[in-house]
This record gives C-alpha cells, structure tokens and sequence, in this order.
C-alpha cells in the first residue's frame, strides 16, 4: 500500500492512500487512536498467531481458500 498511492488517471494525481494515512496519523496525535504500520511481505504465507511459516490449504473445506497452520493447528 505505501508507496503505490499515487496514480495517473487522465493526467490528475489521486493520493487517496496517502490522504486517508495522513488522517489517522493526525487523530493518532490528538489521541483518538493508535496506527500501526504492517509490513504486508508474506502476510499470507505467515501465522498470525506462532509466527512461523507453516500454513497449508484446508482439503476437506470445499468452495473457500482457507489456510490452517501446521505447527499450532489454527485457521
């Protein structure tokens, strides 16, 4: 998402990414919310719960792409 913000359409700039980061950003300072930046490389591949890359494709589930982690057994 960072730094894919920015797009020609039609010769005009469109930031919207950028725009709405700075939004949060500016009611992370007054204290409304907490903004946390997520390195998206192997956010698919990776547990979101051990940290390890171990998830595979659930085989019995049928019609869904459901991942399950081989190490701590959840989806």
């Amino acid at each position: 998402m960072f730094g894919k913000d920015l797009v020609r359409s039609k010769g005009m700039r469109c930031g919207v990414t950028g725009m709405f980061y700075q939004a949060l950003k500016k009611r992370e300072r007054t204290g409304d919310l907490v903004v946390m930046t997520i390195d998206e490389y192997l956010t698919s591949q990776v547990c979101s719960k051990c940290s390890t890359r171990t998830l595979e494709k659930v085989s019995h589930v049928v019609g869904l792409s459901l991942l399950a982690c081989t190490a701590c057994h959840t989806l």
